[in-house]
């Protein structure tokens, strides 16, 4: 199975991710996922959102409808293996 590259939100705590996910799905598809292993700063609930989204991603993070500083944003690329 090949997984295509797609975009990570992590966040310093579970609330954050909670509101995050509230405020965007009404915009864009998102995907509550445990947090890779390889990012230790996080509350260990993640965001993925479709490499295809993210222009509209970038969009709504400029309008800061998540609130800044309240995440990391990932684009991660999946092992071919």
């Amino acid at each position: 199975m090949q997984t295509q590259p797609f975009f990570m939100l992590s966040f310093h705590s579970t609330h954050d991710a909670i509101q995050a996910e509230k405020a965007l799905k009404q915009h864009l598809a998102v995907q509550v996922i445990p947090t890779l292993r390889q990012v230790s700063q996080s509350c260990g609930i993640s965001l993925r959102i479709e490499a295809a989204d993210y222009p509209n991603l970038a969009s709504l993070l400029q309008q800061q409808v998540v609130a800044s500083g309240s995440y990391a944003l990932y684009h991660v690329t999946p092992d071919e293996s």
